[in-house]
């Protein structure tokens, strides 16, 4: 539910910002918040597709392994949980992206929540697969 939910607020978000946006959005921003790239606005429209497709990717994967392994369901849930916490990253790292691209490079936030928010998903799936053993 949580990825859905992050998916829906990136679709507003360039929802609310598109008429302001110009037609040619800068791209690639560096640390100092200068674009070294460019990108049509119409791109924006894929970035919550790509977000969908990711999470889909990630549990059919799961769902793939799950029936070639026969895993037995664990006690706590914690395969799912992690599954779900990746997800959820994955959509929080393309809503950052986006957010980088909606404020223009003004907001360094966004650019370095990117690989902390990969870095967290991949973490705590590690961690739940190693505990639900």
């Amino acid at each position: 539910m949580v990825p859905a939910i992050i998916i829906i607020v990136n679709v507003c978000a360039i929802w609310i910002r598109w008429s302001v946006l110009p037609d040619v959005l800068p791209a690639h921003f560096d640390p100092a918040g200068n674009a070294s790239g460019s990108m049509a606005k119409t791109t924006l429209l894929f970035y919550p597709v790509i977000s969908i497709m990711l999470c889909l990717m990630t549990y059919g994967i799961y769902a793939l392994i799950n029936n070639i392994f026969k895993l037995k369901p664990d006690e706590k849930g914690l395969r799912m949980c992690g599954l779900h916490v990746f997800a959820s990253c994955l959509a929080l790292t393309v809503l950052s992206s986006t957010m980088v691209t909606l404020t223009m490079g003004t907001c360094p936030l966004f650019m370095f929540a990117e690989p902390v928010l990969m870095l967290v998903g991949i973490i705590t799936l590690i961690i739940c697969l190693i505990k639900a053993k």
